[in-house]
């Protein structure tokens, strides 16, 4: 066997073992040569292809898309004689749809001018991409990537939603967070937080900020950030939970908290100090049991007086602030 023979076995050897699909052309369309991947991808045999251009029709059924990937084609091949990262779907044998990525290149052989055409299934990786770009779309919470410099790359429905900001005002820039930001010395403050952070961390949690959303209202998000990706391509992805409503309830229940307290204490201090006035003339003989008994029972009616106040209140609070976790809600409007 002479070295071309061999070296001829090779390439037919990485040919029909490669894990994408190659096709060999004529000029024509013609295809020579169909690896055993096309074989596996497309459902279509080799001795069924080679030898013939009624593939094409096979696995671009729809006379409309073929036309309209024909055209894509040649307008790509009119300015170069090869096209890259092509995409098209086709059409298995199976009657399965599958995302192709293609790659051509020319080649010269026996004086015949042959195309090489490379595609790659992408099919799994296009679902994936789909599915990720679905959960981050559906999120309820403001999901954004981040640049290297602070320019944002996506940026969610939630994000829009929260802040007013449409997705071509915030992408691709860095814009977007002085508006959030106006004030520039509250700005600068976060900012130096931030740097603090990461410069220890590399990321940081539960960071509460209030922005301004785009009709002027203030909002208090609360962010978590990780890095994603290596090397210089390293990007940072930032999710903002809105919990504007939540800290609104925390402030009602504490003003809650407070405003019975100061409700409480005289009333109770005034039980206090006539319980012990009872025992104290009790002790000393100086009233009968039916006078003793009396005067509790008035204790008795201003403790129950107390508490129809407090149960008023706390319904009053929880109606006011839906925002409350039903947990609390329950206590306040006691059930």
């Amino acid at each position: 066997m002479t070295d071309n023979d061999r070296t001829g076995c090779i390439e037919a050897g990485i040919l029909e073992n490669a894990l994408v699909m190659i096709a060999v052309l004529e000029k024509s369309g013609k295809i020579v040569a169909w690896n055993h991947a096309a074989e596996t991808i497309t459902g279509y045999p080799k001795d069924e292809v080679v030898g013939d251009t009624s593939v094409w029709k096979k696995l671009y059924p729809d006379a409309e898309y073929r036309n309209s990937v024909t055209a894509r084609i040649a307008a790509i091949l009119k300015e170069k004689n090869y096209f890259e990262n092509f995409e098209t779907t086709i059409t298995t044998r199976s009657g399965e749809s599958r995302i192709i990525l293609w790659n051509t290149k020319e080649i010269s052989g026996s004086g015949k001018k042959r195309v090489v055409t490379a595609g790659l299934d992408i099919t799994k990786q296009k679902e994936l991409d789909a599915f990720r770009e679905s959960i981050v779309e559906n999120a309820n919470v403001l999901i954004t990537v981040l640049g290297r410099n602070g320019e944002v790359l996506l940026w969610n429905t939630a994000a829009e939603e929260i802040t007013g900001y449409l997705r071509a005002e915030a992408v691709g820039g860095r814009e977007i967070w002085k508006r959030l930001y106006p004030d520039p010395a509250y700005r600068k403050s976060v900012t130096k937080k931030i740097v603090e952070i990461i410069s220890s961390h590399r990321y940081f949690e539960n960071l509460n900020t209030s922005v301004t959303t785009k009709t002027g209202e203030t909002r208090i998000i609360s962010w978590n950030t990780r890095e994603i990706g290596s090397g210089t391509g390293r990007l940072a992805i930032a999710i903002g939970r809105d919990i504007t409503e939540q800290k609104k309830a925390e402030e009602a229940l504490v003003a809650y908290m407070t405003e019975m307290t100061m409700r409480m204490k005289q009333p109770v201090e005034i039980i206090r100090d006539n319980l012990r006035d009872v025992a104290g003339l009790m002790r000393e003989g100086k009233i009968t049991t039916e006078e003793a008994a009396m005067m509790l029972d008035g204790q008795v009616r201003n403790a129950t007086q107390i508490a129809a106040n407090v149960q008023e209140f706390q319904k009053a609070i929880a109606g006011k602030n839906q925002s409350i976790p039903e947990a609390y809600r329950k206590f306040l409007e006691g059930d």
